[in-house]
């Protein structure tokens, strides 16, 4: 029988985490060209990808596992890795963002928009910690911005999500229709409300709902594939078209 070195995994693991976000890091700050940050960050994240389906068919899970890789533990194999590298993807898109935006906007836009500069600050950092993994800090932040703004959609959508990922289902959920109601438009919360009708709710017939209105709105590159695959699964499994 093949033994799994668990901890030659886990310690890849971290590093490919590390990597991706130190690129989000120099690419924000404009040290990293933005062709060269994205391959190289495709690179990482199917890297990491890799990494954490070796980790899930491995025997036995010890240890613990940060956010994002925290994914896995709430989803059944061949779903996990599409959340993983979804949140990795997400996080990465949102921190770059966010970095960049300048200007005000109205309340609720899109994430690729540029957002009010009382909250760029905390939502930046946020995301930077989403991406390393430090979710309760990015949980505290995020109060922080609902604190002053409590239908700040971006905040609404990641907080729910971290804390569906903590365990929290119903809250998380809560949290992430309180995104779709304060912004319709705002794609991320519709893959995270798509996953947790899907996974959560075994509704796969509204999951596909939510993720059509995902793709629709001209996502990052690096995550339409994942939510296609996504999008094809839990319509096989409601016994609908997928297109």
């Amino acid at each position: 029988m093949n033994t799994v070195d668990r901890d030659g995994l886990e310690a890849e693991r971290e590093f490919l985490l590390r990597s991706i976000a130190d690129l989000d890091a120099e690419a924000a700050v404009g040290d990293l060209d933005p062709t060269d940050h994205q391959a190289l960050r495709d690179d990482y994240v199917a890297r990491a990808a890799a990494v954490v389906r070796a980790l899930e068919q491995a025997p036995t899970l010890s240890g613990s596992l940060d956010l994002p890789v925290a994914a896995t533990r709430s989803v059944s194999r061949g779903r996990g890795v599409v959340v993983v590298v979804a949140c990795l993807a997400l996080a990465g898109v949102a921190g770059v963002a966010l970095a960049r935006s300048s200007g005000s906007r109205p309340q609720g836009a899109p994430l690729t928009g540029s957002l009010p500069s009382s909250n760029a600050a905390e939502l930046e950092q946020a995301a930077n910690f989403v991406a390393q993994g430090k979710a309760v800090e990015a949980v505290k932040l995020y109060d922080k911005v609902l604190k002053n703004d409590p239908k700040q959609p971006v905040a609404l959508a990641y907080r729910g999500w971290l804390v569906r990922l903590a365990g929290l289902k119903d809250e998380g959920l809560a949290y992430v229709d309180r995104a779709v109601s304060a912004d319709p438009s705002y794609a991320d919360a519709h893959f995270f409300r798509g996953m947790m009708l899907w996974e959560d709710k075994k509704d796969p017939a509204s999951a596909v709902a939510e993720f059509r209105l995902f793709l629709a709105d001209n996502p990052p590159q690096q995550m339409v594939s994942l939510v296609q695959d996504a999008l094809q699964r839990a319509a096989a499994e409601a016994g609908i078209p997928a297109g």
